[in-house]
């Protein structure tokens, strides 16, 4: 066993990660779900932000997977599809995310996460995608991705990633501010694409429609190392 000061300085090397909390589904247990602290504890040290607090000491921040985003957040009327939101994480966006984008701390968006940023930043929000391929299970592909010149420092190949979202950002939607990293044909009948991950131009903000916690495909962990080791 490692004497105790060792393990001491082994662990306060560790980067701190913040994800956002939120209840489950059943109401009893408030938290992050396993595969999200899995995913986090191959780069660093989980921690669970709490609605009280306003602006975590963390080195990097993880915007969760869930729900929709309220409409009214980025000024949409809901269509028949939008359906509900998670209080907790929309609560963060609403109130806590500018101080963590201002502060400079690193962020990661996950699908949900993703679209927040998104739209945090000026996105068009498409509300429901009516042909969008969706994975069976969770951990099963979907479609294929085309990173983009931009990326090339995390992928240039295309690969498979799972899909679980009805709401996206096209390409024409996208910020001037993101920059597009890796897109997807909307359905096989069209040419439309769909912005599938970006890159903040200036600031240290990326985020994957996909979900890597379910998949830990190499273009996310890349995305993930480089907000850890570069900003």
């Amino acid at each position: 066993m490692f004497p105790y000061f060792i393990y001491q300085i082994f662990m306060s090397e560790k980067k701190i990660i913040g994800i956002v909390g939120y209840r489950s589904e059943d109401g009893v247990v408030f938290g992050a779900g396993s595969n999200y602290l899995e995913l986090i504890s191959r780069f660093g040290k989980p921690y669970i932000i709490f609605p009280d607090e306003e602006l975590a000491k963390i080195d990097m921040l993880l915007l969760p997977g869930g729900p929709d985003i309220a409409p009214q957040a980025f000024g949409a009327l809901p269509t028949f599809k939008t359906g509900h939101q998670d209080v907790f994480r929309q609560f963060f966006y609403d109130r806590r995310l500018p101080a963590y984008i201002h502060a400079g701390i690193p962020v990661f968006g996950i699908c949900l996460g993703f679209q927040m940023l998104a739209v945090h930043f000026g996105s068009s929000l498409e509300q429901h995608l009516w042909k969008h391929p969706q994975s069976d299970e969770r951990s099963k592909p979907a479609h294929s991705v085309q990173p983009l010149p931009p990326a090339a420092g995390f992928d240039t190949q295309p690969f498979d990633v799972n899909s679980h979202h009805h709401q996206g950002v096209l390409l024409d939607g996208l910020s001037p501010q993101l920059e597009p990293l890796a897109t997807a044909q909307l359905d096989a009948c069209s040419d439309v694409r769909l912005v599938e991950a970006f890159r903040h131009k200036t600031l240290p903000v990326m985020g994957v429609q996909w979900h890597p916690e379910e998949w830990f495909d190499r273009f996310s962990c890349r995305m993930i190392e480089y907000l850890l080791e570069n900003c």
